[in-house]
């Protein structure tokens, strides 16, 4: 419960970091141009939105946990319910399987012999061998009772293994058509990752250039890459609205998937 209060607590420092940036952003720029971008309000320009931009880079890492969390909580309980589908009425298959297995086993003399006699008395006639015909003919109709409830029992075991195969398969889709948002939803996800990868890189770039400014000075240049920084971050933040709410939803079709798995 703590953990969970102290993630909500984290979520909430983020979104006042964010309301705090907002504030930042909409009034520095147009200062700045209004000031004919000279160096010392450059140098002002950099001052308020450094704080803004760290602030706004927190807010992002505190959401981006928060992702992770409910996408490895999403994970194992996808895994969790994809195992429960593999096994549903798995005990009662593999009873099953055995049953018809072990009567085909014990049927399958008394089957080859029936069918032996069988074509031994069908050669016997083409010789037109009529006493060694009705011989094997007596032989064969001797075993015919045992030899149709073999095959009777055998093809009732069969067809009970088929008919729980059918009923498996069939509880085993209610849950899959649950959680056929999952995968859609994933692919969005991916491709917003990537666009976070070009804001990021973006980002990087703009960084190195605004180190180098630091570094000769030029707070101009300064204030114009921190902006930008802070604008890749703000893009950063909007693509992670999206992914959480996409996870979330991912979440709430495995919980649903979930419940609609068979009690054992």
């Amino acid at each position: 419960m703590f953990l969970k209060s102290a993630k909500e607590y984290g979520l909430r420092l983020a979104s006042v970091c964010l309301v705090a940036v907002l504030i930042c952003t909409v009034s520095l720029p147009a200062q700045a141009e209004a000031s004919g971008n000279n160096w010392a309000v450059s140098l002002s320009a950099v001052d308020s939105l450094y704080d803004g931009y760290t602030a706004l880079e927190t807010a992002n890492k505190l959401e981006k946990q928060e992702i992770q969390l409910l996408r490895k909580d999403s994970s194992a309980r996808l895994q969790n319910v994809n195992s429960a589908i593999k096994a549903i009425d798995k005990s009662k298959i593999d009873t099953l399987t055995a049953t018809a297995a072990a009567l085909k086993t014990r049927y399958a003399p008394l089957l080859q012999q029936y069918s032996d006699l069988g074509k031994q008395a069908g050669d016997a006639r083409k010789r037109k061998d009529k006493k060694n015909a009705d011989l094997l003919d007596l032989q064969r109709n001797k075993l015919k009772p045992s030899v149709e409830a073999a095959k009777l029992e055998i093809k009732q075991a069969n067809e009970a293994l088929v008919a729980a195969k059918k009923q498996a398969k069939t509880k085993a889709q209610i849950v899959k058509d649950a959680l056929l948002p999952v995968s859609s939803l994933k692919k969005q996800v991916t491709a917003e990752n990537k666009s976070i990868t070009a804001f990021n890189k973006t980002r990087a770039a703009s960084y190195k250039r605004y180190r180098a400014a630091i570094k000769s000075g030029n707070a101009i240049t300064a204030a114009a890459e921190i902006t930008m920084m802070y604008t890749q971050l703000g893009k950063i933040h909007a693509s992670q609205q999206k992914i959480y709410g996409w996870e979330k939803q991912i979440s709430a079709a495995i919980k649903s998937a979930a419940a609609k798995l068979p009690a054992k």
